[in-house]
């Protein structure tokens, strides 16, 4: 799997060998101790589509809804969903994500806070994923789509990739940059990569598909359910 950039990781906080919680700081900001896990809302102005505060009470009201016993998030970046998932919700939680980096950071994170039973990470893309013999009542895919669209494993077929996703998982939560989402029209310009595209094969795939608000105005939420 070919990495297209760093990790987007601003610090890691362990508090030496007598600290309980640590302090996990980037594109995911929270604190995690052995038992619980907190997010913390943006620190600077960065990232306005990736504020863990807000998207973690979206996540929290969706997992109510749907009480699922397995999950996985496609994506996971720093672990915080997975380990909200395990400690808020009761799930058996996995994170999947291409980087090396950010599954590394999320392992060393289970480590230190004795998580292994609760929660496990994988070194995978959604193409590799496909032939592991894996399936979960409900998953997240967080800001990935446009990328997969057309940029880390270029699928540029709309209705294959969401087959694919729909093969992992009964229930799938996407959030999906539209193309007027300004970092969403940077990767996906000149490629076909519209809102419509992605609810046309979803309609297609899924028995139901809800559209709710997210954080922003062009990164709204999909609820599909198949």
């Amino acid at each position: 799997m070919d990495v297209l950039e760093l990790a987007d990781i601003d610090s890691i906080q362990f508090g030496g060998h007598d600290g309980l919680v640590t302090e996990v700081r980037g594109y995911q900001n929270y604190n995690i101790s052995n038992s619980w896990v907190d997010p913390v809302g943006n620190p600077t102005k960065k990232r306005p589509w990736a504020d863990t505060q807000i998207k973690s009470n979206d996540f929290d009201r969706f997992m109510e809804k749907i009480q699922p016993d397995t999950y996985a998030d496609f994506g996971s970046n720093l672990g915080y969903y997975v380990f909200r998932a395990a400690f808020e919700h009761g799930a058996h939680a996995t994170g999947i994500d291409y980087s090396a980096e950010y599954i590394n950071v999320s392992n060393l994170l289970v480590a230190r806070h004795r998580l292994r039973s609760d929660c496990t990470f994988m070194h995978s893309n959604l193409q590799q994923l496909n032939s592991v013999d894996k399936y979960y009542d409900f998953m997240t895919v967080f800001n990935v789509i446009h990328h997969l669209y057309n940029r880390t494993e270029k699928y540029m077929d709309m209705d294959r990739l969401l087959q694919d996703f729909a093969n992992k998982a009964d229930s799938i939560l996407f959030e999906v940059p539209t193309e007027k989402d300004q970092k969403g029209h940077k990767w996906t310009m000149d490629t076909g990569y519209k809102e419509a595209l992605f609810v046309e094969s979803a309609q297609k795939i899924f028995s139901s598909v809800k559209h709710y608000p997210g954080q922003t105005e062009h990164r709204p939420y999909y609820l599909c359910i198949k």
